[in-house]
């Protein structure tokens, strides 16, 4: 049967709700059937996600005292400072006695939580049924609360209470900004995080589940009284695996050394040595296609046998001149070696690479061949070896859910590779044939690369959000936004954003804000404006899009997702419409020369924001006018040419006059600049000669307005004539950003101070 005829499996998942972790204090993540893709900037919550669905899934817990969310530390705190209060043992206090079920309560509120959401078919019934809150289920979402829980119960939370006073007691009377160990019960944890890696699950009820209530975060209350269920029924139902990212500059290689007996990790050998211990190391009534491998063992492992025996034998015969073996000792010495598939891989020259098909006898060991081809191999196999370990457990059967979760996985490829990584890497983890057809297959990467992420459909992305802070949060939070659904129905602009990033390699998805500019020259010369004018913009991770006035509007959808604050810096493109002598209505481009019929060209300004009807209205724009907020919160400040007082309100319509009009002295020195040591003319030719002969040639600004528009719709080289601003602003040049640009570029380097230093 082929791939895609095959049956959707009975059962995979669907949906993560996750709170009180790190950042993450309530957030709801959508999974595809295949391929799930988390982008976004820095420190927006990435990693966190990865990490609390491993410490929640994998065979072994590994919370810490800093995973709890930090808006609820002052509650654990003062839990802590009550218990230390206390005048008798926690255990024996009766006058606590109607206390402790409000601080139990307390204390699991504020411990990390994780709802699994599955969509299963009555065909998976017997996957499912320990998760089940009704005997008349017949197929539908199925729900499953996993908490970290230290205490369970008051007789546990009264035993923590007294470990943690024990603790206490030799400092106690201690100043606390002293830091004498522990100041307080997250310092306990940190020694003892033992209590922090009990995790407690409950069945959910579908009806208030996500699929039912349809809102972004719909964690429902466990009812009074609701009991665990055994966690061993989770771990038959999903597997979890995780590739991090590389973080420590060669720390993750010295940790992998010790664990590996000196094989170089990250390489293609160390996956290969890793998964012959765990696979491939089997007595004959191993699983799998493992007996021809056994075989051929067992036959090198007898001959090698005789080998020895032969070539000891004189050794060992001589050993007898000094009276052994005695009568009462052992008459012969057999050698019976014990070969481990393993072992025979334990080496740096295990793996070699023929270069050429003849030459046989010409082989590269493993570290000659490039780090980038190593690491795509070593990644490979890491896939490789998840698919084989989930098809053989050492105990019952295959997982019918199985999440791979890679990190950046960009810190191991080429760029080359990145693009098509994503469905090759899901190839590597789902079984192949019929026989599978009931495993599902899951795969979740993070990434920080345009080319990963724009792989494949806006389907498969999930935006994770950094939430602005307000002055009265503790911590900064994440949302994470399903840009699947980001442009609707609108199949046409859905394709092309899609195209557009295809071509661009757009950083949008992981900038703290973006700018959309025109046209060429502008993305090349703002980047140079807010080095020299703008540092603390410059220090910021500023998107710079070359879209075009007349496409920007088409990644609204896109702008309000992300809710990164943007400046739109576009022209105003005036037309005059005429009619045909067929009836047809024209739009001809023209300078502004306070014509009366004037009408603004640009779909973005006249179809988004600020859809002024009368267009003198454009030279004096008001606050209301300039920016534009969603109903989400997500703000955008639009820029076009205004009149220019330096050039007696000449008004211009494009950057290029704009810049000109902004800076009439600079040019017109061009026009008589000469060598200091030579004295020889250094006029400028070319595209920039034209606009100084334009300047130098018409005194008066209304003259240069419309010379500079008849110019610039002409053969002119835009691309040309930027260059070579781009060339004067780098060696220092005196020239000025236009004022339209200024005014945005300080609206949004405002827009980027953390919101607790605007309230100081």
């Amino acid at each position: 049967m082929a791939q895609n005829a095959l049956p959707k499996p009975p059962i995979r998942l669907t949906c993560v709700e996750v709170s009180s972790f790190r950042r993450l204090a309530r957030v709801r993540l959508d999974l595809e059937e295949a391929t799930t893709v988390l982008v976004g900037a820095n420190n927006s919550g990435k990693t966190s996600l990865l990490t609390v669905l491993r410490n929640f899934l994998a065979e072994r817990s590994a919370f810490r005292a800093y995973d709890l969310s930090m808006e609820h530390w002052p509650k654990l705190r003062d839990l802590a400072e009550v218990w230390e209060g206390l005048a008798e043992d926690p255990i024996t206090n009766a006058k606590e006695a109607d206390n402790w079920p409000a601080q139990l309560a307390t204390l699991v509120g504020c411990m990390p939580v994780a709802d699994l959401w599955f969509d299963a078919s009555e065909g998976a019934y017997h996957h499912v049924e320990p998760f089940l809150t009704s005997l008349q289920w017949a197929g539908g979402p199925v729900g499953l609360r996993l908490r970290v829980e230290p205490a369970s119960t008051v007789e546990e939370l009264q035993a923590l209470a007294w470990r943690y006073r024990e603790a206490r007691a030799p400092v106690s009377g201690l100043d606390k900004k002293g830091h004498a160990w522990p100041i307080d019960l997250l310092d306990y944890w940190l020694r003892y995080p033992a209590d922090l890696r009990r995790i407690s699950a409950y069945r959910l009820d579908p009806n208030q589940g996500p699929a039912t209530t349809g809102t972004k975060t719909s964690m429902q209350s466990l009812p009074t009284g609701a009991q665990p269920i055994d966690l061993a029924h989770l771990r038959q139902l999903i597997r979890v695996d995780l590739v991090p990212a590389q973080r420590g500059l060669g720390a993750e290689e010295d940790e992998s050394r010790s664990e590996s007996g000196g094989a170089k990790p990250g390489l293609f050998s160390s996956q290969l040595l890793k998964f012959a211990r765990q696979h491939l190391n089997v007595v004959t009534s191993g699983k799998g296609n493992s007996a021809d491998l056994i075989a051929a063992i067992a036959k090198a492992q007898g001959d090698l046998d005789d080998t020895i025996s032969t070539a000891l034998a004189p050794s060992i015969k001589d050993v007898s001149i000094l009276g052994y073996p005695s009568l009462h000792d052992p008459q012969k010495i057999r050698f019976r070696t014990r070969i481990e598939t393993a072992d025979l891989l334990a080496h740096n020259t295990a793996v070699q690479y023929q270069l050429d098909e003849k030459a046989t006898g010409e082989l590269l060991p493993e570290h000659s061949i490039g780090l980038g081809y190593q690491n795509l191999q070593s990644l490979s196999f890491q896939l490789v070896s998840f698919r084989a370990a989930r098809l053989n457990p050492p105990k019952g059967h295959p997982a019918p859910v199985h999440l791979v979760m890679l990190e950046e996985p960009e810190a191991h490829l080429h760029v080359q590779v990145q693009r098509v990584f994503p469905a090759k890497a899901y190839g590597l983890i789902c079984p192949q044939g019929e026989l599978y057809s009931n495993l599902s297959s899951q795969l979740l990467i993070s990434t920080h690369s345009s080319h990963l992420a724009h792989a494949d459909s806006f389907t498969h992305l999930r935006y994770v959000r950094r939430v602005p802070r307000k002055p009265e949060d503790l911590m900064a939070k994440t949302e994470v936004v399903n840009l699947g659904n980001a442009f609707g129905t609108d199949t046409e602009t859905r394709t092309f954003a899609e195209r557009y990033f295809r071509v661009q390699h757009a950083d949008l998805l992981f900038s703290d804000a973006a700018i959309f500019v025109e046209g060429t020259a502008e993305r090349m010369v703002i980047p140079l404006f807010i080095e020299r004018d703008f540092p603390g913009l410059g220090r910021k991770y500023v998107s710079l899009l070359d879209i075009g006035g007349s496409h920007a509007h088409r990644l609204r959808p896109l702008v309000e997702r992300l809710g990164i604050p943007t400046a739109v810096v576009t022209d105003l493109d005036p037309v005059i419409p005429t009619v045909t002598k067929k009836g047809r209505t024209v739009r001809a481009a023209v300078h502004i020369a306070g014509q009366a019929n004037l009408e603004c060209g640009n779909d973005t300004l006249t179809s988004w924001h600020p859809k002024i009807q009368d267009f003198k209205a454009f030279a004096k724009p008001n606050e209301a006018e300039l920016e534009w907020i969603s109903d989400s919160g997500a703000k955008v400040r639009f820029a076009w040419q205004v009149p220019v007082a330096a050039a007696s309100n000449a008004w211009p319509s494009s950057f290029e006059d704009s810049l000109v009009l902004s800076n009439i002295a600079w040019f017109q020195s061009l026009d008589t600049k000469k060598d200091a040591v030579t004295g020889a003319s250094l006029r400028p030719k070319g595209a920039m000669g034209k606009v100084v002969d334009t300047v130098t040639d018409h005194p008066k600004h209304e003259e240069l307005l419309e010379a500079l528009h008849g110019l610039l719709h002409s053969s002119f080289s835009k691309g040309d004539f930027a260059a070579t601003i781009f060339e004067n602003i780098t060696n220092g040049e005196p020239v000025s950003c236009p004022a339209y640009i200024a005014d945005a570029l300080t609206w949004l380097e405002k827009q980027l101070v953390p919101t607790v230093e605007k309230a100081e």
